[in-house]
């Protein structure tokens, strides 16, 4: 069996699926030491990774896939493609999940919003600004907001009180109401529950998550379940949420492979790649903790292998302040990890 795995950053994926005996191909922005599969097509300078922001173009890896992708039976979907208003999206016949254009029209927040308030669901006050003006009457009714691209998930959000030093806003974006609360998510294999996460987030960062989470309230777990059978989701599929006061806000919907696919599989003790594809149950055992590590300054890296360490740059790579350096996954002890990372780089 071959599988074609695409996204900014495919290892969990790719190497999930190399251990259930698929011949794997990678297409992906990063291109970590540990990745482990056949064939890799990646987009950054493994030498000096300069600033995603700045160099990451999606079309470069959504255009090489299109023109392979019949070579597979099947092709996986990871973050960072066909989420934005601007993607091209590809009709493709052996995607495992939602298609390019599903996810493309899940990620547009004001709509999936619309769609979630008329099913009945809390979500925050949002609006799409197209100016500063348009933020600072926001700010006159809510005091404390959010900045955050229309869309995507994760990404890059901007708390502010006021417009002091609120500089290079690339408009149009969307200002949501600010709700006080702790970051969760949920999990689902096509319509089958499988964890709650708590999710790390540092300076308005996606930064890992803790897995699993107990709510015990089958009540909430079947009100999920109908978000993803009203969006008719197919696959791996996530929703974010916060718990305010007792109520649920709904963040976001993620319409493909997720960030907690790692910790998932290494609690479940499962091949998550073997279990999505041939419906076998995921039951979780452990706790675990994924901590994705940003630099602190502009470093050279050089990070040793360990069980505990993944996403590993090529040594000698410079890699930039507030850059992803390193992902930590572990039961414990995490602290202590993180600061040896921090060691070998200098």
């Amino acid at each position: 069996m071959r599988a074609l795995v695409l996204g900014v950053n495919t290892r969990p994926l790719a190497n999930s699926l190399k251990r259930a005996g698929f011949y794997v191909t990678s297409i992906s922005y990063y291109a970590p030491e540990d990745l482990i599969a056949d064939k890799a097509y990646y987009f950054i300078n493994k030498d000096n990774h300069g600033r995603f922001k700045e160099n990451y173009r999606e079309e470069l890896l959504t255009k090489k896939a299109n023109e392979i992708y019949d070579q597979f039976d099947y092709v996986f979907i990871c973050s960072g493609v066909f989420e934005n208003k601007d993607s091209k999206v590809y009709d493709w016949h052996n995607v495992y999940g939602n298609p390019p254009k599903k996810i493309k029209e899940i990620s547009y927040k004001p709509k999936t919003y619309r769609r979630l308030e008329n099913l009945g669901y809390n979500v925050p006050v949002s609006k799409v600004a197209k100016s500063y003006r348009d933020i600072e009457k926001f700010l006159d009714e809510f005091k404390k907001i959010v900045l955050k691209p229309l869309s995507g998930s994760g990404g890059f959000i901007r708390k502010i009180t006021s417009l002091d030093n609120l500089k290079n806003v690339e408009f149009p974006i969307l200002l949501q109401q600010f709700i006080e609360g702790k970051s969760f998510s949920t999990n689902f294999i096509d319509n089958i529950f499988i964890t709650y996460n708590k999710q790390i987030i540092i300076n308005g960062l996606y930064s890992g998550n803790i897995t699993p989470y107990k709510f015990n309230d089958k009540l909430l777990t079947n009100s999920f379940l109908e978000i993803i059978e009203a969006f008719e989701l197919q696959g791996m599929n996530g929703i974010d949420f916060i718990l305010s006061n007792g109520e649920i806000y709904i963040l976001d919907v993620n319409p493909r492979i997720l960030g907690t696919f790692e910790t998932i599989e290494l609690s479940s003790k499962t091949n998550l790649a073997k279990a999505m594809i041939y419906n076998k149950e995921v039951e979780l055992k452990e706790r675990m903790i994924k901590r994705i590590v940003f630099s602190k300054n502009r470093v050279r890296a050089k990070i040793k292998k360990s069980p505990f360490i993944f996403d590993i740059p090529k040594e000698g790579a410079i890699i930039e302040k507030n850059e992803p350096l390193v992902t930590v996954i572990a039961k414990r002890n995490l602290k202590s990890i993180i600061e040896r990372v921090y060691k070998w780089c200098i």
